[in-house]
């Protein structure tokens, strides 16, 4: 065969181009998709690095506030109450966080503000919460 073929009348001596297939997608409509894809990927990674990092502080606070509770619960056993200040660290258990505690007390007779402070660094950042709260010595 010389690469002529007949055209669509049958007259052999024209050339014949063959049809474009038209059952899949084009070059173009595949990066298209892609680039869509890949956006789409990246919102999705880029929400769960958000929630992951509120998580994270989620946390840390969480347990600045359980810690802040038991140092003030600490201090309202003692009996009776005075004032002073005092300050340390959970231990192993607690690495990142450290604590004060300050109990003064007030004009009005028997009355004391207890107030801890419980401090931890998260990524580089330092975070404070603070617990105040008011207590009678009991006599």
């Amino acid at each position: 065969m010389d690469g002529r073929g007949a055209d669509e009348k049958g007259d052999p001596g024209m050339i014949s181009h063959p049809r474009p297939r038209t059952d899949g997608f084009s070059l173009v409509e595949m990066m298209a998709a892609m680039v869509i894809f890949a956006v789409g990927v990246l919102a999705v990674l880029e929400a769960v690095t958000t929630s992951l990092r509120s998580t994270i502080a989620s946390v840390g606070y969480t347990q600045a506030v359980f810690l802040a509770q038991q140092r003030l619960e600490e201090a309202l056993v003692a009996t009776p109450l005075s004032a002073a200040a005092d300050a340390g660290d959970f231990g192993a258990a607690y690495p990142r966080h450290t604590w004060t505690r300050e109990i003064e007390e007030l004009e009005a007779e028997r009355l004391y503000r207890i107030r801890v402070d419980v401090a931890w660094n998260e990524r580089g950042r330092d975070r404070q919460f603070t617990l105040t709260t008011l207590a009678a010595n009991r006599q």
